[in-house]
């Protein structure tokens, strides 16, 4: 903008400025050229006046004499002719070599008008244009041709001195038409200049850019508003971006996810608990996205599909198989003030995790009820049987009272593991933790199980590397290492049963392994679940009641520890427990 502003200057100015020097050059060449003719039409009628004079006097009167003197009087070239075109004298040349002059065209009008003829014509002689200046004199019979003529050198010298003033003054105006439009233009184009920077940065996101003008004239009202605009701006963008915040803020904090579509299915927001549901990668743009594209389930599309067409609530449980996951659909569509269905707002609702355990629930109070009605079935049983004349056999009643006593025990076992499970699962942090020697309880265990492990002919191995202690519920780690040494010392019928203490960084790893049946990595998943067992024949012939590992698992999740359990079949089964230390 500033070069054009600058050209145009320079350029209007130049031309202006040659058409002037034109004007004036042409003017002035004009005025001296009819001041020279006329001078010379003055020379010529007072030689032609000095001619009939020196005719009447003279009577041997000389035309190249005449000629010659005259010349050397004033200074210029002198012609006479007759009025058949003969050069009879002429002070430059030699009559004899110049040809007639009869059409020569000053010559031809001053015998056709009998009075002045005027001419200019290019001279290769001199190579300069000449003026020449033809009037008529006639003596007695005759007409003679007086001709004055002169060369144009004054009026060329001047036209140059002109052309060369005119291109001074041309190269000068320009440069001062240069000077003055670069500083007119800055002073324009500057604050034009700050308000397209100003522009260019709000555009690029700093907003509340203000310009600085002291003009009163259109640009400084321009930059008032421009001022006033970006206030405005920068007010409603922080308030915009606030707001922003803020939903963004409550929608990566709702626990359910929430897809906005727009009529063409393409997502035009998502929140982040969206990406953990559907399993997206974080840095996944999801944003102009399909929907179809991330959500790939053909009854959602359905879904979606009616909420725009026909403007229904719809909500629906399905099973997402590319997840292996339970997902409650809510889809309602997007209105706006006049009714019209511009998108879809889709909620994901993961469920998985609320059907697993009911599911577990289910199957919790199905295999207590199961658990709970077989002894006291057999209870019942047998006590019906010894009312009915068996009390009376003494072997038998022994027999079915030791058989009731068995089916007692077992009950009492069971409650006893389903209430205390019940109340490790109710604890957010154990109320009754002090700092125990955790040598002293594993001593106390294993002079408990010592005898069990021997009637197996097992041995019993115990590796501690130091004394530790540990800020627990001593009962809570003293029925821990119980279950799992019971059961090691259950499934185990040939080889040992080891349990090892060590310290690795701020945790405490017991491990506890043995050599027994062991089990493969399918049941691994569901080892610590209520009820579950590997294989519930064998099960029931040790007497478990399917909550033991269970508990221990509780206990660990209890003080923040970590568990983990290898096997391998037939070669026997590990358990890692990791305890925190501080």
């Amino acid at each position: 903008m500033r070069k054009k502003i600058v050209l145009s200057y320079v350029f209007l100015i130049v031309i202006m400025t040659l058409i002037f020097t034109w004007v004036i050059n042409n003017s002035l060449v004009d005025t001296l050229t009819y001041q020279l003719e006329e001078r010379f039409v003055s020379e010529a009628i007072l030689i032609g006046d000095l001619y009939l004079e020196k005719r009447q006097n003279n009577l041997a009167f000389d035309p190249e004499v005449f000629a010659q003197n005259v010349q050397k009087e004033m200074h210029t070239r002198i012609t006479l002719i007759d009025e058949k075109g003969n050069v009879l004298a002429d002070t430059n040349e030699d009559p004899a070599n110049m040809n007639n002059h009869l059409n020569r065209q000053e010559v031809s009008d001053a015998l056709k008008s009998n009075d002045k003829g005027v001419s200019i014509r290019y001279s290769n002689t001199v190579k300069s244009d000449y003026l020449y200046v033809a009037v008529p004199v006639r003596f007695q019979d005759e007409t003679m041709i007086i001709r004055v003529s002169k060369a144009m050198t004054q009026i060329e010298n001047i036209n140059k001195k002109i052309l060369n003033a005119s291109l001074a003054i041309t190269i000068g105006t320009a440069i001062f038409a240069l000077l003055a439009s670069i500083f007119f233009s800055k002073k324009i184009m500057d604050p034009i200049d700050d308000l397209t920077a100003a522009a260019l940065k709000i555009a690029s996101g700093d907003f509340g850019k203000k310009i600085y003008t002291t003009s009163k004239d259109q640009i400084g009202a321009l930059t008032d508003a421009f001022n006033q605009m970006s206030a405005q701006l920068n007010t409603s963008m922080t308030q915009l971006k606030q707001r922003n915040i803020e939903l963004e803020a409550i929608l990566n904090s709702m626990i359910n996810g929430i897809i906005a579509v727009d009529h063409n299915k393409n997502i035009i927001l998502i929140n982040k608990f969206c990406f953990e549901i559907l399993d997206l990668p974080p840095d996944y743009v999801a944003q102009s996205e399909s929907m179809y594209k991330i959500v790939r389930n053909d009854e959602i599309a359905e879904m979606i599909e009616r909420s725009m067409s026909e403007g229904v609530s719809q909500i629906k449980e399905l099973s997402y198989i590319h997840l292996e996951k339970i997902l409650r659909i809510y889809v309602n569509p997007i209105l706006t003030g006049t009714g019209t269905i511009i998108g879809s707002i889709v909620v994901l609702q993961d469920v998985t995790q609320i059907r697993k355990l009911e599911q577990m629930r289910s199957d919790f109070v199905s295999n207590v009820s199961h658990e709970l009605k077989t002894p006291l079935t057999s209870i019942k049983g047998f006590v019906d049987t010894l009312k009915n004349g068996a009390m009376h056999k003494p072997e038998t009643a022994a027999r079915f009272l030791d058989i009731i006593d068995i089916e007692s025990d077992r009950l009492y076992r069971l409650i006893n593991d389903i209430l205390l499970l019940s109340e490790i699962e109710s604890m957010d942090k154990e109320p009754e933790s002090t700092l125990i020697e955790i040598n002293s309880v594993i001593d106390e265990v294993v002079s408990m199980l010592q005898q069990k492990a021997e009637q197996k002919q097992l041995a019993l191995k115990v590796i501690i590397d130091g004394e530790y202690q540990l800020t627990v519920n001593r009962d809570r780690i003293k029925q821990l290492l119980i279950n799992l040494l019971d059961n090691a010392i259950k499934y185990t019928e040939v080889g040992s049963v080891s349990l090892s203490v060590t310290q690795a960084h701020d945790w405490l790893k017991i491990r506890v392994s043995d050599t027994g049946v062991g089990f493969s990595e399918v049941h691994k998943d569901r080892l610590f679940e209520r009820f579950y067992r590997v294989d519930k024949g064998r099960s029931r012939t040790h007497g478990g009641t399917g909550l033991g590992l269970s508990i221990v698992k509780h206990i660990v999740l209890l003080y923040k520890g970590k568990i983990n359990v290898e096997s391998v079949p037939g070669k026997g089964t590990t358990f890692e427990i990791m305890l925190p230390i501080k």
